[in-house]
């Protein structure tokens, strides 16, 4: 729904809600399952990147 809305700030607040959920998972991925440390990787590192990029 906030989609057609065209109001930035929604979009925006729930890019950034779903990266920090997203990294947050990563991290409880990896310490449940440290061997599989690479896939807590994967899951977490583009939205890590998205969530520094938007501090600038």
């Amino acid at each position: 729904m906030a989609l057609h809305t065209g109001d930035e700030a929604a979009g925006r607040a729930l890019v950034l809600y779903l990266c920090g959920f997203l990294v947050v998972s990563a991290a409880v991925f990896a310490l449940s399952f440290p061997r599989l440390w690479r896939g807590a990787l994967g899951q977490g590192l583009a939205p890590a990147v998205a969530l520094v990029a938007a501090l600038f």
